[in-house]
């Protein structure tokens, strides 16, 4: 719901605010990273490494699509972020996107009736939700630069050969359209500028261009969400301040919460993500170290490790993270607060 924490900027496409929208870069970078995304699967299949392990124990779940993992017992709201009041809308201050780990500044309550969990993430110049759901997945992204949505992970698979874009309007602006084959279906990119200084991306598996900008139609920018996590960090280095927010909401018949993280860092570029996985039933696990009320120990070199019921909780120091110390990430554990209700975003 959720993404690559640390996303790379790219400069290949050109930002033209309120212009038109040169399709050329756009499926230039398309088939680039589809040919790295080729390789990295096989290297994923083929490497059986310890670096692919630890990858794939800190990325997010991917369930397939058409699959909820508990039956989808919940209703579609418990998806849905908690108003933010006063805050503007993307269209009111477009210069605000990004800026807030705090606030997504649009909404997608008509796109969420068919998704069983969604992933909302705010922060470090970019908004974004993944939805995944009985129909199959998509994920919104907003951003202030055309680049800055180039250069991020494609999360959902397809072939790799991107085809030609055509262009579209969506609510009457400007964009392009184009589509990636993904086995029977088709991977669809609708780009476009809901107001000049922002772009937006809807990345959704549809049968053709019409059904993937209709989709995209009905986001709107004339409101805003809180992006919250069922914990607070109390303790935070000195000059330490929250960069990034993101939490996976579900319809699981356990309760609305399954994960969240929120990114730290300072001035001199040092960050680290703490995560919580809500882990039903697990027993405590043996720890040597000390991190204020907590216990916690080592996972590998780069992340520590604590369980504060019922949720496993995690600090990483690289990977997720960079220039922090061991020292310093058990002092930002210290400072966990969970919150009383983990299943009541209201009261985050």
């Amino acid at each position: 719901m959720f993404s690559d924490l640390d996303q790379e900027l790219a400069t290949t496409l050109k930002h033209h605010a309120g212009g038109n929208i040169d399709p050329a870069p756009i499926v230039e970078h398309a088939r680039r990273r589809g040919h790295r995304l080729r390789l990295r699967r096989r290297w994923l299949i083929t490497g059986g490494t310890t670096a692919a392990c630890a990858f794939l124990a800190a990325a997010v779940m991917v369930i397939p699509a058409g699959r909820a993992p508990d039956g989808a017992t919940m209703p579609a709201t418990a998806l849905v972020l908690p108003d933010a009041p006063g805050e503007p809308g993307a269209i009111a201050r477009p210069e605000v996107v990004g800026t807030d780990p705090g606030v997504v500044h649009f909404t997608t309550d008509s796109l969420v009736s068919g998704a069983w969990s969604a992933t909302w993430s705010a922060g470090r110049g970019v908004e974004s939700v993944e939805f995944r759901g009985t129909a199959g997945q998509a994920r919104f992204v907003l951003a202030r630069s055309a680049a800055t949505l180039d250069g991020l992970q494609q999360t959902l698979s397809s072939a790799g050969r991107p085809q030609p874009p055509t262009d579209v309007r969506v609510g009457g602006r400007p964009g392009v359209a184009w589509f990636d084959p993904s086995g029977d279906t088709k991977l669809w990119f609708v780009r476009w500028q809901p107001v000049d200084g922002l772009w937006a991306q809807l990345d959704i598996y549809a049968t053709g261009h019409d059904e993937a900008t209709d989709a995209a139609s009905r986001v709107r920018f004339d409101g805003a969400h809180r992006c919250v996590v069922p914990f607070r960090l109390q303790s935070l280095p000195p000059g330490g301040r929250l960069l990034g927010c993101s939490v996976t909401l579900n319809r699981s018949e356990r309760g609305s919460f399954d994960q969240a993280s929120l990114v730290i860092g300072d001035e001199s570029g040092r960050w680290l993500t703490v995560r919580a996985q809500r882990v039903p039933g697990r027993d405590p696990m043996a720890a040597d170290l000390v991190a204020g009320p907590y216990r916690a120990r080592r996972q590998g070199s780069d992340v520590l490790e604590m369980f504060v019921k019922p949720c496993v909780v995690e600090a990483f120091l690289k990977g997720w993270g960079n220039g922090y110390t061991e020292s310093e990430g058990l002092t930002v554990l210290s400072g966990y607060q969970p919150a009383l209700d983990l299943d009541n975003p209201d009261t985050w």
